[in-house]
Parts: C-alpha cells; structure tokens; sequence
C-alpha cells in the first residue's frame, strides 16, 4: 500500500469517491462522483485496493500548484488498448495505460518529483494530439487551484480498485494485464524526472483525414471503424459532412463512402432513402447524440473544423469539468478555458449571468448563446460530469447559527432584568436554565455578522436546533406582551491564556 500511496500523492486537503449506478446505453458506468474534505488516511488507499467501499480518486494537483502525475481520460468503450499501448512505445513516450472503469483507457505520466502542473498538463496535451486523442480530457484539469476559496480541483478515480479483480488494472506491453507488483515495476521503468519530461521532443506526423475540416468524430471513425450495428447513423453523418463540403457532388460522394467505409456496406435501397432523408429540409444535421458518433464526441474540437458542428459562430471557450460545493447556497467552481471561475447558480443557469462572471473573474470575452442553447448544450453535459464536494462542517448553516448564537447570548453585554430585553440584549434567568430575546435583535446581530440568509428561515433553521430552542412565547416586559425566544442557556467559551514562558528580547 506504501507503495501505491507514494506514486498517486496529490492534494492531502480532499479526496473522491465514487458510488457507481447502472450502465448507459453506450457502455458508460453512470454515478454519483463527490468530494469528501480531509485527510487522505491510510485507511481509504487500503479500502480501495481491497475493494471495500466506494473507490478511492485522487486530486493530482497539490496546494503548490504542482503534481507528480498526470493522465489522459480517453472516454470510449470497447477500446483497442493493445493498438494504443503499441503506438506509445513506437513513439517511445513514457507512458503507462491502464484500464478505466468504463473499459476505456487512462494513460499515465508519472514523475518521480512534483513537477508543475502547468507543465504536465501541457505535455499530455501534445502526446494526446499525437496519438490521435486530442480533446480527451487532461488531469490535473486545473494548472491553479483556489484553495483560499475553498476550491479543491477535480479527482480521477485511481487504478487496482480491488486489485486485479476490479478490472481497472495496468496493460504491459502485449494488452496483458498487470498485478499491482508487476505495476510497481512498470512505474520504476518508465516513471520521469523533471528534466526528462522537459526534454520529451515530440515529431507529429501529418495525419491525411478521411474527411478533411469534418467533425473530428468521423476522422475518429474512420480510422477504427464504424461498426455494424450504427452503419446508418455513420452514414447519415457523413451524408451530412458531404452536403457541407461538396454540395455539387454529395450524393455521389455518400455512394463512395458506403462502399469505402462501411463493414459490410449498406444496399442501395438503404442508401437512396437515407439521401432523400438528408434532402428533406431541416434534417441536413449531423446527429451526435446517437451511436457510434457520441462515444467519440469532441465538441470542443469540432467547433474549430470548417464543417464541424458550431464552426462560424462565435466561439465559446473550453468548459471543463464543474464542480459544486454543496453548502447552502451551492458554490460552482468551472474551468472556462485556461481559467478558473467562481460561480453562483444563477450565473450558472443564466448564459448573460454566466459571460459577466467570466469577464469579471478572467477577463475573458464569451459568446451569449440562447437559452434553450445554452442549457442543451453546455449545461447538461456539464452535469452529466458533475463532481460533489462536501462543504466544511463550520459553514453549514446549522452549525454556523449555532455559533453566532452562542456568541449572542454568552459573549456579549448580558440584560441585568428582564426590561433589558427592549435595549436590544438577551436576558438570561437567574437560574441559568434558560434565556429570552427578541427574534429581531437576534436577527439584527446575525447581519452584522455576514449572515445572508432572510429572517423567515433563519426562523425555521432556529426552531430546528432540537438541542437549545424551546418555544416563542410572550413575556410581559412594562406592561408589554413581546414575542422572545426562549432557548437553554448556552454555556460561555471562557478564552484561555498560554502558559508559555517568553524570554523578552534585550534591545
């Protein structure tokens, strides 16, 4: 375990979990994933490689803005890991690849020192463009972290879930798979140091695209094959990319292709009724939620292609994973290109709310897109990636009204009768058992205090501390009948002084 611990460190303030559901219909393992604030303790690494509980992700970016590892996510499924492991080596990078929990692939770089994270997030960058990957996601996400924020970045799911028998395990370099120990190995062999990986030179061979300016999801396709059982969606999107690209020729061109690319081709009929479909107006879209084009979907990418989807719009930047603090209200944390954004829920859910939030935070100049647009398009995809994060005990609400009312009838001027209650003072009895004050003066306190939340739930939250309220009743004060809370008397934090001896200095 010792070993394991020390190759996957990274932030020692966080950790991620995973709780798995069922499988999509692409293969995809759906789930809840969410961040748990503490120590990583020694208890959850061995949990993890024995299979107990939920798996254990690790936040590869440290508080320094560093890391000594670094992985590709390569998000398909019934993935040709060996073809990948053999291109790796021919191009003699560093890399180990391991089995990820949906049958894709995560590709590793790991370091024997922490090297910053800018400068491994851009390496991998590079070695995924080069092996035909480009766009995948990159880990460490951020090359920053707000910790002063509270922010924590995002986790990856770690390999040798339950050891081998998990199936999340490391490839040698015949497509076997490794036991944790032949792992270790691995990892002495290829693992880098700082200089190593500065001195990585990378000679990118011009790749002739299938279809060149389409959609990279088609390039994709073509390079691995379409498949059998999506043949007639491949082809209506490629039926798509031709009308786009050679309008005079198209019909002509989708023949060609269904011969070329096509396992075995579709009939003529099938061919003919899919041109009269992609003739009928409005139907001429290319289809990427449906298979096998949304298991290699690379939204971000396509825009940037002549005849990819988004391309001659104004360009959004790069939205990376988002993350949501579940303290009340939410807090959303978001990388919008190379930045790292702060954000409320509803400039979240507002596309206008959104673009003055990165203008404001980065600098950054965003398109507005409609608000059907935006939430079809980028929120949901967001969300289906969402990571949780618990929020710090002391900040929820509960606890924090508990505090602040602790601090109003202990730590303060305390009334010396009951007729102090209208200079705005808590009165506690003479027995001590329980104490009186007016919601308003409370609430009035609470304010001064940055409390945001309104006077009717503050109310409801205040009834709710089963431990301290009693009832709202009415006292009468000078021939007056007040409403007061009555609360048991909550005891005072006396401050304690340090023993410490100092010698004093002589000047």
């Amino acid at each position: 375990m010792d070993k394991f611990k020390s190759i996957f460190l990274g932030l020692d303030i966080a950790y991620g979990q995973y709780q798995p559901g069922e499988r999509g219909e692409n293969g995809k393992q759906k789930g809840k994933a969410f961040i748990c604030r503490g120590d990583v303790r020694d208890s959850l690494w061995s949990d993890h490689l024995e299979g107990k509980g939920p798996a254990l992700g690790i936040i590869p970016i440290t508080q320094n803005n560093d890391c000594r590892w670094g992985c590709i996510d390569i998000d398909e499924y019934n993935f040709d890991h060996l073809s990948l492991i053999q291109s790796i080596r021919k191009l003699n990078l560093p890399l180990i690849v391991c089995r990820s929990k949906s049958g894709g692939a995560h590709v590793f770089l790991f370091t024997k020192e922490n090297i910053p994270a800018s400068l491994m997030q851009s390496k991998l960058k590079q070695f995924a463009k080069t092996l035909g990957y480009e766009g995948s996601e990159i880990f460490p996400k951020q090359t920053e972290i707000l910790v002063e924020r509270g922010d924590t970045g995002n986790f990856l799911n770690l390999p040798y879930y339950n050891n081998t028998k998990g199936l999340r395990y490391a490839f040698d370099d015949n497509g076997d798979a490794l036991t944790l120990e032949q792992f270790y190995i691995a990892y002495d062999k290829y693992s880098c140091t700082r200089g190593d990986v500065e001195g990585i030179q990378i000679t990118t061979e011009k790749r002739e695209e299938a279809f060149p300016l389409g959609p990279p999801c088609l390039n994709k396709l073509a390079s691995i094959g379409f498949g059998q059982g999506s043949r007639n969606n491949a082809l209506f999107n490629i039926a798509v990319f031709y009308k786009q690209s050679q309008p005079d020729t198209w019909e002509d061109k989708i023949v060609e292709a269904n011969l070329k690319h096509m396992d075995p081709p579709l009939s003529n009929n099938e061919v003919q009724q899919l041109i009269k479909s992609v003739n009928r107006k409005g139907y001429d879209k290319y289809r990427c939620k449906d298979a096998p084009i949304n298991s290699v979907c690379q939204s971000g990418l396509c825009r940037t292609k002549r005849f990819g989807v988004g391309y001659g719009e104004e360009e959004m930047p790069v939205l990376g994973s988002l993350t949501k603090y579940t303290s009340n209200p939410p807090q959303w944390f978001l990388d919008v290109g190379e930045a790292r954004i702060e954000l409320k829920t509803e400039q979240l859910y507002s596309p206008n709310l959104f673009a003055l939030a990165c203008l404001d935070q980065a600098n950054l100049i965003v398109p507005i897109p409609k608000p059907k647009d935006w939430k079809q398009h980028f929120l949901k995809p967001m969300m289906t990636n969402l990571q949780e994060v618990e929020p710090l005990e002391s900040l929820d609400p509960t606890n924090e009204l508990t505090g602040l009312l602790q601090d109003w009838t202990t730590n303060r001027q305390s009334a010396r009768t009951m007729d102090d209650i209208f200079n705005k003072l808590p009165y506690t009895d003479d027995t001590r058992e329980f104490t009186y004050f007016r919601m308003e003066d409370f609430y009035s306190f609470l304010k001064k205090n940055n409390w945001d939340m309104d006077k009717i739930k503050t109310g409801n939250l205040l009834k709710r501390l089963d431990d301290v309220f009693v009832e709202e009743t009415r006292l009468r004060i000078k021939s007056q009948q007040p409403r007061v809370v009555k609360i048991k008397t909550m005891k005072k934090i006396e401050a304690s002084v340090s023993k410490v001896q100092y010698q004093e200095e002589v000047f």
